[in-house]
């Protein structure tokens, strides 16, 4: 079972569920003490049937390089590279952040730097990943504290935004994990502006670029992560408590509030064989091309200590009923050291 994109030191220590770091995190290169080289590579095979509309595709889901470092007991930094076929022209700087304190004698952290935001989870044992990371997941160059007390952890930071009409550092995130037994993690988080979102920061920038306006709506979130032996558990619901609006260049304005949910639950037969399967949904979230439900199961097989092959299918169905149902397969080949 693999949840995607490791994302590094930050929120790994927060334990704010792997969030936007996706991956398990494996043994890496060590080339210095202190200094380790992490790489994910996932290569993709898929078939899609949406109504009576087929398609296939190959593609090298993620490349992604990441080096981190601790040169000394409160001083941590990290710096990762990503690219995407199909998604990304390029190879760009994905995170690159450090962290100071987080130790015994200071125990609150700061960091600074290009991080995904613990606002959602995302704690995924499929293929795909979940809707409430595709509307949610948040990347941006912020400024944060960070923290634990007993069961506890908490995050908080401030940052201007990826949306073209952030001018000042008037955003703002926080999270807070609580595990009261092991195995168990339960979160919630805030986002002053879902907007910044991956859901919708590209069509709103592109309102913004042609004259248009857009107003900023609170996003929140609540996740829980249950691992008992063999068994893990893995739900969260995330959406807008606002109206998300924005008006074009014409005038005409749209008004969502758009909400996401998932539950996925995976069993370990061994050290090689897992299953998982997922149930999730969407409302008033680009209804024309997310699931307003969708479900389906995976299985993974551990070829070796780096390698993990998947296979995964998933059906969905749309607000829309004309728009027809969707079948989603897919064949993933991860390697991971």
């Amino acid at each position: 079972m693999m949840m995607k994109k490791w994302n590094g030191i930050l929120l790994a220590t927060l334990l704010i569920g792997a969030g936007a770091a996706r991956a398990k995190e494996g043994e890496g290169l060590h080339l210095a003490p202190g200094v380790g080289l992490g790489v994910l590579v996932e290569v993709e095979a898929a078939y899609e049937k949406i109504g009576a509309e087929e398609s296939t595709d190959a593609n090298v889901a993620t490349f992604e390089v990441g080096l981190e470092a601790e040169p000394m007991e409160g001083v941590r930094g990290e710096a990762a590279l990503l690219w995407e076929e199909g998604e990304r022209d390029s190879v760009e700087v994905d995170s690159a952040f450090i962290e100071l304190g987080g130790t015994e004698a200071l125990p609150v952290a700061v960091s600074a730097g290009r991080i995904y935001l613990p606002f959602g989870a995302f704690n995924s044992f499929m293929v795909s990943d979940p809707l409430t990371l595709e509307l949610g997941e948040t990347r941006e160059t912020a400024v944060a504290l960070s923290g634990g007390w007993r069961t506890f952890t908490a995050w908080a930071g401030v940052f201007a935004g990826e949306r073209d009409d952030a001018e000042d550092v008037e955003n703002a995130a926080a999270a807070l994990g609580w595990t009261p037994v092991e195995g168990l993690t339960l979160g919630v988080s805030v986002l002053s502006d879902l907007g910044e979102g991956a859901g919708y920061v590209d069509d709103l920038n592109d309102v913004l670029a042609s004259e248009g306006s857009a107003e900023k709506a609170v996003g929140v979130s609540a996740f829980l992560l249950l691992e008992r032996g063999a068994w893990s558990l893995a739900a969260e619901l995330l959406g807008a408590v606002e109206d998300l609006e924005w008006t074009d260049a014409e005038g005409e304005t749209t008004s969502v509030r758009p909400q996401a949910w998932h539950v996925d639950v995976a069993y370990a037969f061994n050290d090689a064989w897992s299953a998982a399967a997922r149930y999730e949904g969407s409302k008033e979230f680009k209804a024309d091309e997310m699931p307003e439900h969708q479900g389906g199961a995976a299985v993974f097989c551990q070829l070796n200590a780096f390698a993990v092959l998947g296979a995964e299918y998933l059906y969905g169905t749309f607000e829309d009923e004309e728009a027809g149902d969707r079948h989603l397969a897919t064949i993933q080949l991860a390697l991971e050291f």
